[in-house]
């Protein structure tokens, strides 16, 4: 005999965990959510990860602490501004974090520090 539980949470267990999504719906919830941002800037490199996250870069420009800003400010969030140094110098490495569907998504810019203090 089979037997159905349902949720209580009232009975103090927790939520049961659901299993990760497959890449491809991954896939299709990233072209959604570009649909969903058709009019503000666009990333120029996209990444899905299969363990539920999909980020976007951001040209490395002035502009792109806007763009980021702007998806922030559509998606919800918290634009975070750090100093970085990489091989071709001094950067500031700005990112927010966001969830679209109860995916996570990474949206950044690595923009040269000559150009972020203008």
């Amino acid at each position: 005999m089979t037997s159905i539980h349902t949720y209580d949470p009232d009975d103090g267990a927790a939520l049961p965990e659901l299993p990760p999504l497959p890449i491809g719906i991954l896939v299709t919830g990233a072209a959604d959510l570009l649909n969903q941002a058709a009019d503000l800037p666009q990333p120029i490199y996209i990444t899905v990860y299969r363990d539920q996250e999909v980020c976007l870069q951001f040209a490395q420009d002035q502009a792109s602490l806007r763009a980021i800003t702007r998806w922030t400010i559509r998606f919800g969030g918290v634009v975070i501004s750090e100093p970085h140094q990489s091989k071709d110098g001094r950067t500031t490495y700005v990112h927010s974090e966001f969830d679209f569907y109860g995916i996570t998504i990474r949206a950044y810019a690595y923009i040269p520090a000559k150009t972020a203090n203008t």
